[in-house]
């Protein structure tokens, strides 16, 4: 009988002798060291990991950003055929039918947009956490990969994004609404309530900024622990604590990004001021989106990689996330299979029984 290819492991035949077993997968390795980082450090990361994959980020971060340019273009187009919401048109002496349906609209446009926006910036954030994890810990990601891993979990993320807008602004929005409508409504006697009013909602603002910090970590730990909302926000809390002026700084170089891109905007902002007819305020006001389109998917990244650059090192300090990840990746020890020769390899002994017959 001739040797069969399932004698071999690599299926080649052979002399009825068994090859060695392949060596056993290695599993992927980080790509960086993981140990505690200093700011410095983590800021340095971020960027490099922005730099070196700069159109998957700004590939990620450009579909919340084009959303919103749509739907403040539809309000803006709103706006020009129907003419600009006023609250003096809705409660006012010009207060009519007409006003009041198209202050509705505007306001049932804007809410849509808010909620639209919102959806897909959590998932955005999510996507990019996904690719910033997988790119940093060696494993293998794109734009695709990145949403087929959090796609499904988008009410999630969408929860976690108006948890932490509510968190930093609840406080602030309360305050400021009584001054903008005694404002709008022009009530002169109110005006002593309505600054103080104001004053304190910028104070607030203090508050705000720090519980935004304290749920920073919100789609870091959804996405890496797979936790729903409200167990993502409280682990947010534990991980946070004790590092949130380093956060704070995150934030802040943002911010002085954003200002940048505030200068490079600024003559065309003194040009809307100046212009004159509604259609060149339109046209000028659709031209600031574009510009602020490319902006925010520039910029936008650099605060999702950070905070998950930031929630890895929190991670490693309080809960050795460093040696939890290297006994994971390490894998099980490999495992010898036991050697068992083919039935044509073994030589069994022939007894002839005439020649037992004579001897007897």
């Amino acid at each position: 009988m001739a040797d069969q290819a399932w004698f071999t492991a690599d299926g080649s035949g052979g002399d009825g002798l068994v090859a060695a077993p392949p060596p056993p997968v290695t599993p992927a390795q980080s790509r960086y060291e993981l140990r505690p980082l200093t700011t410095g450090e983590l800021l340095d990361r971020t960027f490099f990991l922005y730099r070196s994959n700069f159109w998957l980020f700004v590939g990620l971060a450009s579909i919340a950003a084009g959303i919103h340019v749509v739907m403040e273009l539809f309000k803006l187009l709103f706006q020009y055929f129907f003419g600009v919401v006023a609250l003096g048109s809705v409660t006012g002496p010009a207060a009519n039918a007409g006003s009041i349906g198209r202050s509705a609209a505007f306001v049932a446009l804007s809410l849509v947009a808010s909620v639209l926006y919102f959806a897909v910036y959590g998932v955005t954030q999510a996507a990019t956490t996904s690719a910033v994890s997988a790119i940093y810990l060696g494993d293998a990601t794109s734009m695709k990969i990145a949403f087929r891993a959090v796609s499904a979990r988008w009410a999630r993320f969408f929860g976690i994004s108006l948890w932490q807008l509510w968190s930093a602004g609840w406080i602030f929005t309360l305050l400021i609404i009584p001054p903008l409508v005694i404002f709008g409504l022009g009530m002169r006697s109110k005006m002593g309530i309505a600054g103080l009013m104001f004053f304190l909602a910028s104070l607030s603002l203090i508050y705000g900024t720090i519980a935004y910090i304290r749920n920073s970590f919100g789609v870091p730990a959804a996405v890496m622990e797979n936790l729903k909302a409200r167990v993502a926000m409280r682990r947010s809390k534990v991980l946070t604590a004790g590092s949130k002026g380093r956060i704070f700084l995150l934030f802040v170089f943002i911010m002085v990004l954003y200002f940048v891109v505030l200068a490079i905007q600024s003559p065309l902002l003194v040009l809307l001021v100046q212009t004159k007819g509604p259609l060149q305020l339109l046209l000028g006001q659709a031209l600031g989106l574009v510009i602020g389109f490319f902006a925010s998917a520039a910029i936008g990244p650099v605060g999702a990689i950070g905070l998950c650059l930031f929630y890895i090192d929190q991670r490693i300090r309080k809960e050795g996330f460093d040696i939890e990840f290297l006994l994971e990746r390490s894998g099980p020890p490999p495992v010898v299979a036991e050697f068992t020769p083919p039935l044509e390899s073994i030589e069994m002994p022939v007894v002839h029984v005439a020649d037992s017959a004579e001897q007897l």
